[in-house]
């Protein structure tokens, strides 16, 4: 998948079809009231993120949403107009060539009906479309953690990137969400979220972490408010995977684009001092702090 390329003026129509507004809620943004077929990552292969005469130099991005009760406030703000702005952005910076985007919705696997979903990889406005098909369940177990490391082994195991299998470069992949991620996941859940029968084991958060990270470049937002205090999670993210692991204030998403195309640059080896450049107002303070993190050894009790 991935043909075509992102155009302003087909999200100006999805909204105005959609009539997404500034005050819209996740009910009026997400009306799947369970999850739909091409969304279920159960039984599928792989999702591809293939080079196309409209995409000669493809790069793999997945964005992984938490969709439990606590985060409803991200899935607005992103649906809003926070990913129209995050293409325009990828496509003005040009942090990587081509991009492919594939969303996917985390939940709780040891308790949710949909513990995730995924998009196909998209370049066009299909990326906007696939993501407002997305089932808001809205639950999470109330079990100290989210699934995250659901994205990691789909991601692993389940995509096929150009990028990383025809140029060794890898793509990206970004998960955000308030919770601990859950350190273990069973070869039951792995049976019923994927349908794979060849696992025998059960794989621990690390190694799916490492797993997925021979073809991605991972990365976690924490978000700092929901089960963030209570669990301790910032401190729980940066034991498991140290400075990749950025946290984040909620009233800080409105620079959200500026942080993921700071940290695909940085990622790519440009300087912190020009990627500042390109920012103004409240993204240069912010985007700096992540990426002087990004600069400090791992240490699971330095908090920037």
């Amino acid at each position: 998948m991935g043909h075509g390329s992102y155009q302003s003026r087909d999200w100006d129509r999805l909204r105005s079809a959609r009539n997404i507004n500034d005050q819209s809620t996740v009910q009026d943004l997400y009306r799947s009231t369970s999850m739909k077929p091409h969304l279920n990552p159960y039984g599928v292969k792989y999702r591809e993120s293939c080079d196309s005469l409209d995409n000669p130099a493809s790069t793999a991005i997945i964005v992984g949403l938490d969709v439990t009760g606590s985060m409803g406030y991200l899935s607005e703000h992103i649906a809003r107009g926070a990913l129209n702005r995050t293409m325009l952005e990828i496509y003005d910076k040009n942090p990587v060539t081509n991009p492919h985007i594939m969303f996917q919705a985390i939940g709780d696997s040891k308790s949710d009906e949909a513990p995730l979903q995924t998009t196909q990889f998209e370049a066009d406005i299909r990326i906007a479309e696939q993501l407002l098909d997305v089932y808001f369940e809205g639950r999470g177990g109330g079990n100290g953690g989210e699934s995250y490391l659901l994205s990691w082994y789909f991601a692993a195991r389940h995509t096929k990137i150009d990028c990383y299998e025809k140029r060794h470069e890898k793509g990206f992949l970004f998960t955000i969400g308030d919770e601990c991620c859950h350190k273990t996941l069973t070869k039951k859940e792995i049976l019923r979220v994927f349908g794979d029968t060849d696992s025998n084991q059960q794989y621990s958060a690390k190694e799916l972490f490492d797993e997925a990270s021979e073809k991605y470049e991972i990365f976690h937002i924490v978000m700092k408010a929901g089960g963030y205090q209570y669990q301790h999670s910032g401190e729980d993210w940066r034991s498991l995977i140290g400075n990749r692991s950025i946290e984040l204030d909620p009233e800080d998403l409105d620079v959200l684009p500026e942080i993921l195309v700071s940290l695909m640059q940085y990622t790519k080896g440009t300087d912190r001092d020009r990627i500042l450049a390109q920012w103004n107002g409240k993204a240069v303070n912010v985007a700096g702090n992540i990426l002087r993190l990004l600069e400090t050894p791992s240490d699971p009790f330095l908090v920037w």
